[in-house]
């Protein structure tokens, strides 16, 4: 009976001392996982995570110039580090401009069209890679600056334009107070760009630090510099990268994912316990018996590791349990999807985009109603005018150079003033206005706009100088057989216009008016049937004939052009209707 007392006591002892030497091992398994992690238990915005900073002056809008390069910095910092922030980037890209642009003058100038070319296709250029680039980069760091340059060595315009980059980490006030244009009153914030004291939105320069010699600052005219910025209002200086809001949920996201890792080493640290029953001393010979690692580290004394398929013989008084991991993860699982929905709702984005797809479908998040959808729209309107204004700039080299005349609007205008003073009734009532199928007559006014305006659109000689047609990439999925059929009923019951049913499309009806217009012209000018309105080639003459071909076919030819399947005996009726057609024709002809 007292060796069973004495037996059950040494057990609990050893399980006390198991309990402490697996607590003391759990500790120190946390420290230096939490050391070699950085573990961050603080809030992100408190450490080097990320630090939030606040404009301190009511009167101004935007960063200070130290916390507008500290959030390009983090930015830049997260998109080359962090998987979230460097997908989020490429899907914004990837999802607004494709595979890339089409960009089209709008002008017939065969010279406009090649200084645009001559542009896009220059290697000095490498413009079909900078598009891309022009689309991420505000994402990133909240801006893009464009510089221009159109002369050579020796200062003469070649109305060639050069186009590159300038980084948004050296746009910066100087700080000597050294600079070309003193941008007044003090209370400004000086972030490198000059404003008109009383016009914020009149930019004047932009203060560029030399990337040698840091002391040195170039004051570029803001005609040269061609400025894109996000997050920003018209009357602020400098914009705010794109995924500038989402660096704390990315910075928790990343805590919780090095804790998971955390816990799941400390929760599978000890995989075994070995029970030995006996006294101290007994349990201490016996493990001066077993085999010690190869390695080994400083004050540690660890035994070998049991290989795949050992076998252990216990011997009397010893036994072995497993332990399972008990990790436990689903008590967590819902804290990291909010922490990425968090995210979602910040860039407007789906959960596929951060690697869940199981609670929405690509079909659903791509109909026009998402706002994911609207978003990239909104950015591709917001794109397509910085796209337009680069275009303009490239076109004005060129006229600065001689190498293009703009068009002077005068005429225009006059013939506009002219057409003020004309009748708006017609001249002469029509008759038959009132049957079904008759014209209105115009009056002299509705013809003379119709002539300077056959679009039914107002578009200035200068607009056609310096327009492009952009053709982006078709984002919304959508069934364009059922959605046509209803805008063609709708339009035959006359519940819509033309311009509506092909806006419904995503076409500009005027665009479209003046493109077939032009498709007519050159096939005209080429003597192209199959291009050209009403033409030889033209499907509904095609179809007539074909009609009034069958209309003359027995019912037992016409029951055998349609039933048969040997294209011989087809082709032998066609020709023998044809013959007989010519024939009466020759005869109607020599009648007469």
């Amino acid at each position: 009976m007292i060796d069973l007392i004495l037996s059950a006591y040494r057990r609990k002892v050893q399980e006390f001392k198991n309990d402490q030497i697996r607590a003391e091992l759990e500790g120190k398994l946390l420290s230096e996982a939490s050391a070699s992690s950085d573990l961050v238990v603080d809030r992100p915005d408190t450490t080097q995570g990320w630090v939030r900073r606040y404009q301190v002056n009511d009167w101004e809008k935007g960063h200070i110039q130290a916390n507008q390069l500290e959030a390009v910095r983090k930015c830049r910092e997260f998109d080359r580090w962090d998987a979230h922030a460097h997908g989020i980037l490429n899907a914004m890209m990837n999802y607004i401009i494709g595979k890339g642009l089409s960009i089209q003058p709008k002008s017939d100038d065969p010279m406009v069209q090649y200084i645009w070319h001559e542009f896009a296709i220059a290697d000095r250029n490498k413009w079909m890679l900078k598009q891309f680039e022009i689309v991420r980069r505000p994402f990133r760091d909240g801006e893009v600056f464009i510089r221009f340059f159109d002369k050579d060595e020796n200062g003469q315009a070649t109305g060639k334009t050069t186009i590159r980059f300038l980084d948004p980490l050296l746009i910066r006030h100087p700080t000597d107070g050294s600079g070309k244009i003193d941008d007044e009153p003090n209370e400004s914030i000086k972030n490198g760009v000059v404003t008109d004291p009383e016009d914020v939105e009149d930019v004047l320069a932009y203060q560029y630090m030399d990337r040698v010699d840091r002391s040195k600052f170039e004051t570029i005219p803001a005609e040269e510099v061609h400025h894109i910025k996000i997050n920003a209002d018209s009357d602020q200086k400098r914009g705010e990268p794109g995924i500038q809001t989402l660096l704390q949920s990315i910075r928790h996201y990343e805590q919780w994912i090095e804790n998971r890792i955390i816990l799941n080493k400390m929760r599978t640290a000890i995989v075994m316990i070995k029970k030995v029953e006996g006294t101290p001393t007994e349990v201490s010979n016996l493990s001066k018996t077993l085999p010690l690692a190869n390695r080994q580290v400083a004050n540690e004394t660890k035994l070998r590791n049991f290989r795949g398929g050992t076998v252990i013989t216990a011997g009397p008084g010893v036994t072995y349990e497993m332990q399972s991991p008990n990790i436990n993860a689903n008590d967590v699982k819902e804290d990291g999807r909010n922490i990425i929905l968090r995210m979602a709702a910040g860039m407007n984005m789906p959960e596929y985009i951060f690697g869940d797809a199981s609670n929405a479908n690509y079909a659903s998040t791509m109909i026009a109603e998402s706002p994911f959808v609207k978003m990239i729209q909104f950015f591709q309107v917001f794109f397509e005018y910085h796209f337009g204004q680069i275009f303009k700039k490239v076109i004005q080299n060129a006229v600065k150079a001689g190498l293009l005349q703009e068009p002077d609007e005068t005429a225009f205008v006059k013939e506009l003033q002219r057409i003020r003073t004309l009748e708006e009734a017609p001249a002469e009532e029509n008759p038959d206005a009132g049957e079904p199928g008759a014209k209105r007559e115009l009056s002299p006014k509705e013809a003379a706009l119709k002539e300077l305006m056959p679009d039914g659109k107002m578009v200035t000689p200068l607009e056609i100088f310096y327009g492009v047609d952009i053709q982006w990439p078709e984002i919304v999925h959508r069934d364009l057989d059922k959605q046509a059929m209803a805008l063609s009923i709708a339009r035959q019951n006359g519940w819509i216009a033309d311009p509506t049913a092909s806006a419904s499309l995503g076409y500009d009806y005027g665009e479209e008016v003046r493109k077939q217009r032009q498709v007519e012209e050159d096939a005209e000018i080429e003597e192209n049937p199959l291009l050209s309105k009403g033409g030889d080639g033209d499907a509904s003459d095609m179809q007539d004939d074909m009609n009034g071909l069958m209309n003359q076919l027995s019912p037992e030819d016409k029951n055998t052009i349609l039933n048969s399947n040997d294209p011989k005996e087809i082709k032998g009726v066609m020709d023998k209707y044809r013959a007989q057609a010519g024939a009466g024709a020759n005869g109607n002809g020599q009648e007469d």
